[in-house]
């Protein structure tokens, strides 16, 4: 019964990235990024929020469908983002 409620059209992924990048800073003062993901589930946004340097995990509820779009969170350290997904690969 669960699939149903994940059932419904989708914005697509580019739209839905770019929208969820605009209200996120409404729910967190950390970094954060967003990628599509999937899993045996299927699809969904995943949304990557830093830790801040004390560790605390500075996020408010966000909801778990975004625009048809299964939305999960996931926090990681500090300055993650900066220099493991967003570091240059040669």
């Amino acid at each position: 019964m669960a699939n149903l409620y994940w059932k419904e059209k989708k914005t697509d992924r580019d739209t839905t990235i770019r929208m969820l990048m605009d209200v996120l800073p409404d729910y967190t003062p950390s970094a954060f990024k967003v990628r599509q993901e999937g899993d045996d589930s299927g699809t969904y946004m995943c949304i990557y929020v830093e830790r801040t340097e004390d560790k605390k995990e500075v996020c408010k509820e966000i909801p778990q469908k975004f625009e048809g779009w299964r939305t999960i969170v996931v926090f990681c350290p500090f300055e993650y983002i900066k220099y493991v997904m967003d570091a240059r690969r040669e």
